[in-house]
């Protein structure tokens, strides 16, 4: 559906919101328009806190969430006592779907109406009545949908988008989405054009709340920006750009095996903490309390472990390319490791300690490519695809759809500009 403010400024779309599918990968050519023309890879944004549109605000029920701390949280304490006196609300409510949504209506520090969407068909209803609280299952009250909106800028990204009809969460988001690309501060002129696509969710036809950012596109008089939102299986989200594959990738390795840690002693030359000798260090020292967890720096097998020397208790890790990494002066390994076994980045190995030659707990880390010691804070490290093949697969049916839509909303806001021009606007 298309509809207008009543001088055809601004355009808005709604249709049924795409069903959602697992995570799967992108095949390498995507065949979508080449409308992005700076090449950007897609970064991990935060996502932002659930902000309210109008009375509404919208929540996501977590595991072992209840009504009650749900309201809790919302300083609604008063309210949960109230709500749970209805024996009937409470029946209904007290086992919560994790991932539900779960909308309220708050007035004045009161509770006036409770939406829980147990899932796309089955929604509980609680609204306030002169007697107390009252509830009911309702089927298919709820609805959500993919929301369109164009634009052209005027004043500010702010301004005109509130005029436009979106609310701040999705314009806090929108400058989220495009901050590698565009600044929003000093960047933004009179005549960009902003397409966004994003979640509204409707109860009994009118919209109570808009959500994430879905697909958004900024344009230029010179440049086109397109980012699409898509969750990987680890669950980290990000921002990609729909028309290539050379941006979804990211170093296979990791630069070091702590999450924390001083680097101590770097690679190269230096006199021997121990020998006071000037002899070449191999790799390089992370300084940690002993105990400190080690994690494989990449995916890869155990090709040794054990006791080995100066080195102590010592783990050697193969990966793709001829390398191997090594982790030295452990304190223990790793419950049950064993050589041979498989191993995934970010898995812990074992734990920091001082075994073997070492003045104090460090892990002592080596990066060798074909046997030759290297660096392991400078080496150009090898790139893997940041999907699995189905994630990419997934991803290239979600980004064809939001692209096509987003090619939509540029010809609605040339045209949109166009009769603005012609009537004087």
């Amino acid at each position: 559906m298309i509809s207008s403010t009543e001088d055809g400024k601004i355009i808005h779309l709604t249709e049924p919101l795409l069903d959602s599918t697992s995570p799967a990968q992108i095949v390498k050519d995507l065949n979508l328009p080449a409308v992005a023309v700076e090449s950007f890879s897609g970064y991990a944004v935060d996502i932002l806190p659930d902000a309210t549109q109008g009375n509404w605000s919208a929540h996501t029920v977590e595991t072992d969430d209840t009504l009650e701390s749900i309201l809790g949280r919302l300083e609604l304490t008063k309210t949960s006592q109230k709500l749970l006196e209805n024996t009937t609300i409470k029946q209904a409510l007290g086992n919560l779907k994790a991932n539900a949504r779960l909308f309220t209506q708050v007035v004045d520090d009161s509770l006036q109406q409770l939406i829980y969407a147990k899932n796309n068909a089955e929604v509980y209803i609680v609204s306030v009545t002169d007697d107390g609280y009252v509830g009911k299952w309702e089927n298919n009250a709820l609805e959500t949908r993919n929301a369109k909106i164009a634009f052209t800028v005027k004043h500010s990204i702010q301004k005109d988008g509130k005029a436009a009809g979106l609310s701040k969460s999705v314009i806090r988001q929108l400058s989220q989405v495009f901050q590698k690309d565009v600044d929003f501060k000093k960047g933004i002129k009179a005549g960009d054009k902003i397409g966004v696509i994003f979640e509204d969710f409707r109860y009994q036809g009118e919209s109570i709340y808009t959500d994430k950012v879905l697909a958004a596109e900024y344009a230029t008089a010179k440049k086109s920006y397109q980012r699409v939102r898509f969750t990987l299986g680890e669950g980290r989200t990000d921002y990609f750009r729909p028309d290539g594959d050379t941006e979804l990738k990211r170093p296979a390795f990791d630069r070091k095996p702590l999450t924390d840690g001083r680097l101590s002693s770097g690679f190269g030359m230096r006199r021997h903490p121990v020998f006071g000798l000037r002899k070449n260090h191999a790799g390089t020292d992370f300084a940690a309390p002993r105990g400190t967890p080690i994690y494989a720096t990449a995916d890869g097998s155990v090709k040794s472990i054990g006791r080995q020397g100066g080195y102590g208790n010592v783990i050697e890790l193969s990966h793709i390319n001829g390398i191997t990494t090594l982790y030295g002066h452990m304190s223990a390994f790793k419950e049950d490791l064993k050589s041979g076994q498989s191993v995934k980045r970010g898995d812990v190995i074992g734990y920091v300690g001082s075994t073997g030659t070492s003045t104090g707990n460090h892990v002592h880390y080596e990066f060798r490519v074909n046997g030759e010691q290297q660096n392991p804070m400078a080496v150009e490290l090898p790139q893997v695809g940041i999907m699995t093949a189905e994630e990419m697969q997934t991803f290239k049916n979600v980004a064809n759809a939001m692209v096509r839509d987003l090619a939509d909303l540029r010809k609605l806001a040339s045209a949109d500009q166009t009769s603005r021009t012609q009537n004087g606007g």
